[in-house]
């Protein structure tokens, strides 16, 4: 796989003329095709593996990529390889991105709904022709010379998703802030996806913010899932409900509640923010510009009738008629005052509802809290502490931590929702109060103390205390005591003995030997030691040096690295340290393992997000036999 191309390097009739940078899909450079007096952006795609497979897989997407013509789509010209490894030449935009343009905070109505249009007309067109983006972005909308927007790397992100990413069973690609649920969840991902993500862009252009902001990665991607995003409305005060209801709509977890195309969903935030915003006259005239069942015709449509104010005024008078959203107010609040309060009645009721309901669930849920119990609760470094945990998901997986440097152990729990787990307190962990916590879905629910004191061993109460409880509690007889008070706490009384015996006589063996050697009145005695009889080892180990498996991954950051290892000392503790990036000083994680019978572990670590590429490493050492040689993770970017 090329590290660089060379200037001057020729792909066909276009010749390299300077590298121009590098994204998720590999590096960019420009280059020019002199007969036709073009310059074109080139895009190697080091992020596709070179199997036949991937680059058959490649040159199908490709055709249907180029196939695609439309003023707000970036244009492909050809495409092919340079040294086994995917490039694809496309249109060259030279306006900046999207992106650039919003960094300066929330856009004006106008200028966002001009931006908005462009996109929204070259999705549906798209879409008529049955291709996905799936990765749309304000740093994939280009900006000509003339501010027009134009959509690049269409369809690439599905490029991602075939074998090029073994290790990502189950997930997709895109851009977690712009993802779709149903791209979050692994599930088919078809326009209406496209259509989500155009709703969060104009989210983000109308507030300066994206709708789930300031929240790390796995974050996001959950939030897309399971939250309601915040009302538009609460993030910046020039926005109004039906600003709301049109943004939320196109944000709605379920497709099929969604806008039915990309243009209606314009369209419709066009009127409603018409409405609210009297500053923005020529916002309010464009009403309904087309009919949301019909996207193939935006397909012909040339750049200024998406983007020219006097052809949408033309078309918005025609479609106002026909759609009437939202209806005149002037009139329809006379004739329809009394419905409205009566709905007024009825929402008043539904909210009051489910308040109810809320409580009910809230109740619910504490009353199925999350427990969380450490046996012993001090403990010294080196000791075993059993850690159990109930109102568990059943079937959850998550991991124990032990803090302050934190430690992680990895547990799933039964059908039940029980959890039931040793843990291993690190040799090196200072004394002190400790807290250990159970987390699984990203979120940590339930802790408990734990103090780490010098000498090792456990400090639990010992359980003398529980009914029925030994007779050793009175095994030595005080003076005084006769032998009817507790005749089990008298082993050595004979049958004769009189409650007139003096004290001094109770302690005395009997002269009646018939006594003596029985022992059931005697107090149970501790488990048996076993015998220091030599025997074979069961897990006897090896010289070999200690092995860590795979050597490298690729791993999307933010998801789990797998490991596998041999060669360690049997029934041992193993500590791993991951490091992110690779060069880091001081490790992120660091967690132990026991090593099975065989010397064997296997085991995972949830990787650190990333906004670029980067190398990790993973080191694994064993007390006994050093370290493995270091594996390499390499951080993929959603």
């Amino acid at each position: 796989m090329p590290a660089l191309i060379a200037t001057g390097t020729r792909l066909g009739q276009y010749e390299v003329q300077d590298f121009i940078g590098q994204g998720a899909m590999g590096l960019v450079y420009r280059a020019y095709h002199a007969q036709l007096e073009r310059t074109v952006a080139i895009k190697i795609m080091q992020a596709i593996s070179p199997d036949p497979s991937s680059v058959a897989r490649f040159r199908h997407e490709a055709q249907a990529i180029a196939r695609l013509r439309h003023p707000n789509l970036v244009d492909v010209y050809d495409f092919g390889e340079f040294e086994g490894t995917p490039y694809m030449i496309v249109e060259y935009v030279p306006g900046g991105s999207l992106a650039n343009r919003m960094n300066n905070g929330p856009l004006d109505g106008p200028t966002a709904l001009k931006y908005l249009r462009g996109i929204a007309a070259g999705l549906d067109y798209a879409h008529g022709h049955g291709v996905v983006h799936r990765d749309v972005k304000p740093s994939n909308v280009l900006l000509t010379n003339e501010d027009v927007p134009v959509l690049a790397d269409f369809g690439l992100a599905k490029l991602l998703e075939g074998t090029s990413l073994k290790s990502m069973t189950g997930v997709t690609t895109g851009t977690p802030a712009y993802m779709a649920p149903e791209q979050v969840t692994g599930h088919d991902v078809g326009p209406a996806a496209d259509r989500y993500s155009l709703a969060t862009i104009a989210y983000e252009m109308l507030t300066g913010v994206i709708p789930f902001d300031g929240e790390g990665l796995m974050e996001v991607l959950y939030a897309q899932v399971h939250r309601e995003a915040p009302a538009p409305s609460s993030r910046h005060s020039t926005l109004n409900p039906e600003d709301d209801r049109v943004i939320l709509r196109g944000l709605a977890k379920n497709p099929a509640e969604r806008w039915e195309s990309a243009t209606a969903f314009v369209d419709t935030l066009s009127a409603a923010m018409g409405k609210g915003h009297a500053q923005w006259p020529s916002v309010a005239a464009a009403t309904m510009v087309m009919d949301p069942a019909e996207p193939e015709p935006v397909a012909t449509t040339p750049p200024t009738a998406v983007l020219a104010r006097p052809k949408e005024k033309a078309r918005a008078a025609a479609a106002t008629v026909a759609m009437a959203f939202p209806p005149p107010a002037a009139t329809v609040a006379e004739t329809k005052a009394a419905p409205r309060r009566s709905r007024r009645r009825v929402a008043i009721g539904l909210a009051a509802l489910l308040v109810l309901l809320l409580l009910m669930g809230v109740c619910a849920v504490v009353a199925q809290a999350t427990t969380l119990a450490v046996s012993p609760d001090r403990i010294g470094p080196g000791g075993t502490v059993h850690v159990t945990a109930s109102h568990v998901p059943a079937h959850q997986v998550g991991e124990i931590q032990l803090h302050s440097v934190v430690h992680t152990f990895p547990f799933t729990a039964d059908s039940k929702g029980q959890v039931s787990l040793d843990i291993v307190v690190p040799t090196d962990t200072e004394l002190g109060d400790h807290v250990v916590t159970i987390c699984w879905d990203n979120t940590c629910h339930k802790d408990a103390p734990l103090k780490v004191v010098a000498g090792g061993g456990a400090f639990s109460p010992l359980p003398s205390d529980s009914p029925g409880g030994s007779p050793s509690a009175s095994a030595s007889p005080k003076p005084g005591t006769t032998p009817t008070s507790r005749p089990t706490s008298m082993p050595r009384s004979t049958p004769t003995s009189t409650p007139t015996s003096t004290p001094r006589s109770s302690p005395r063996p009997s002269p009646t030997p018939t006594r003596a050697p029985s022992p059931s009145p005697l107090p149970p005695s501790p488990s048996p030691i076993p015998s220091p009889t030599p025997t074979s080892n069961p897990c006897p180990g090896n010289s070999n040096a200690p092995t860590l498996s795979p050597a490298t991954q690729s791993v999307v950051g933010g998801l789990k690295a797998s490991f596998t290892g041999s060669n360690y000392t049997p029934n041992g503790t193993v500590t791993l340290k991951y490091y992110a990036p690779q060069t880091a000083s001081s490790p992120t994680t660091i967690w132990l393992v026991k090593a099975s019978c065989t010397g064997a572990i296997s085991t995972s670590v949830t990787t650190k997000g990333a906004l670029l590429v980067r190398t990790d490493k993973v080191v694994a050492c064993d007390a006994v036999k050093g370290c493995a040689a270091p594996v390499k993770i390499n951080i993929l970017l959603l």
